[in-house]
C-alpha cells in the first residue's frame, strides 16, 4: 500500500478495504472476461492467520471497550497524536464483537462525518435515492467499525502493536501531503473531525496494512496461466457455426473481429491476454486449462452468452502483473476477514 495517503481517501471514515469486503459476494458482473467473485484456489489456505496453530483460538476475546479519541483536540501547532482515553464500561454501544464494545457516540460521530462527506460530493439527502444511500452508508460505517475491531483483535493475538512513533510518522506525512498543519486542520474542520478522530482512523489503517501484508504473504507471485482468445455470441447456433469454421481452418482472430460481441477484445482478435485461474467465469476455467494449445473448444455457456475459445500459449509458472496480483491478494484478504467474522459473536445494537 502506498505510504503517501490521498487525503480524500484516507480521512473519509469509510475505507476502501471494508467497502470491498461488503461487496465481495454481490458485485455486479462486468462484460467478459468475467471476474470470479470468489477467491481463487490459492487463497483457500489463508483463512487462518499465518502464525495460528491448532492449539490456539482463532480470535482473541476481550471485555474492554474501544478507546475514544480526545474530543476537541486542536491540530494547530500539534504534531503528535493525542493520548486515547477509554470510555466508561457502561457507555451505550452500537455493537459488540466478542465482548469488545463499539461506543454508540463514536459510531454516531463517524456516521455523521461520512454523511457530510457524501453530501459534499453532490448527494441530494432529500431525494429518495439520497435517503437510501445515507441509510446504506450508516450500515457500511458500522460494518467498517466492526471490521476494524476484528482486525485489531487479530493483530493483538499476533502481538502486532502500533506505537506512538508509528502514528506520529503517519501524521507527519499527512501534514506534508496537506501542505501545512493549517490546511490539514481546515480539512478536518470541514469534515467534522478532530485530531483524535484522525489518529484513531490512522491506527486502524496501519493495522489493516500490516495484517494485509501478513495474511497475503504466502500468496504466490507466479502461477499457471494460459494465453487465450475468445469469441462471444448470443445464440448457441451461431457459436456452433463459428466453432466449426475455426476447426476447419479459418483464422480464429478474424472470426472474433467479425462476430464477437465482446467489445473489449474483438478488435484484438478476441485476445484476452494471459489469464490465471480464478479470474474468468469458473465454467471457462474448467475448459481452458485442459484445452491443448491451438485447439478450438466446444461451445461454453455462461451468463454472458456462448463462448468459443482458443488457447495459444501455456505456462506452468508465469509472474502475475502487479495490478492482478494486488487484486488477487485483496480478494484473499477479504475472504480471510469474512471467515473470521463468521467465527465471532457479533452483536448489533443499532439499526442504521
Amino acid at each position: 500500500m502506498n505510504r503517501r495517503l490521498n487525503l480524500s481517501v484516507s480521512l473519509v471514515v469509510l475505507g476502501l478495504l471494508v467497502v470491498a469486503c461488503n461487496s465481495t459476494t454481490q458485485a455486479p458482473p462486468a462484460p467478459p472476461p468475467v471476474v470470479n467473485p470468489t477467491p481463487p484456489p490459492e487463497a483457500t489456505p489463508l483463512v487462518a492467520p499465518a502464525s495460528a496453530t491448532a492449539t490456539k483460538p482463532l480470535v482473541i476475546a476481550t471485555s474492554q471497550v474501544l478507546p475514544t479519541p480526545t474530543k476537541g483536540t486542536p491540530i494547530r501547532g500539534a504534531l503528535v497524536c493525542p493520548a486515547a482515553t477509554p470510555v466508561p464500561a457502561n457507555a451505550p454501544l452500537a455493537a459488540r464483537v466478542s465482548g469488545q464494545g463499539i461506543p454508540l457516540e463514536l459510531f454516531n460521530r463517524q456516521a455523521a462525518q461520512a454523511q457530510a462527506a457524501m453530501i459534499a460530493s453532490g448527494l441530494d439527502p432529500k431525494s429518495a435515492a439520497g435517503q437510501e444511500s445515507l441509510k446504506s452508508l450508516k450500515q457500511q460505517v458500522l460494518d467498517q467499525m466492526i471490521n476494524d475491531v476484528i482486525i485489531a483483535q487479530q493483530a493483538e493475538y499476533q502481538s502486532i502493536r502500533i506505537t506512538d512513533d508509528d502514528l506520529n510518522t503517519r501524521l507527519a506525512q499527512m501534514i506534508q501531503d496537506a501542505g501545512s498543519v493549517d490546511k490539514l486542520n481546515e480539512y478536518l474542520t470541514k469534515n467534522q473531525m478532530t485530531l483524535g478522530d484522525l489518529c484513531t482512523q490512522m491506527r486502524a489503517n496501519l493495522l489493516s496494512e500490516i495484517m494485509f501484508t501478513r495474511i497475503t504473504a504466502p500468496f504466490p507471485t507466479a502461477v499457471e496461466q494460459v494465453h487465450l482468445r475468445q469469441i462471444l455470441v448470443s445464440t448457441p447456433a451461431t457459436a456452433q457455426t463459428l466453432r466449426d469454421r475455426a476447426r476447419k481452418g479459418e483464422d480464429f482472430a478474424a472470426l472474433a473481429k467479425q462476430h464477437s460481441l465482446d467489445e473489449t477484445s474483438k478488435a484484438n482478435g478476441g485476445d484476452l491476454g494471459w489469464v490465471p485461474r480464478g479470474v474468468l467465469d469458473p465454467r471457462l476455467d474448467a475448459v481452458i486449462f485442459d484445452l491443448p494449445v491451438n485447439q478450438v473448444s466446444d461451445v461454453i455457456t455462461t451468463n454472458f452468452g456462448y463462448h468459443v475459445v482458443q488457447v495459444t500459449e501455456k505456462e506452468k509458472s508465469r509472474a502475475l502483473p502487479p495490478e492482478l496480483l494486488q487484486d488477487t491478494r485483496q480478494r484473499a484478504f477479504l475472504e480471510w476477514l469474512k471467515a473470521v467474522r463468521e467465527s465471532l459473536k457479533i452483536e448489533r445494537f443499532v439499526q442504521p
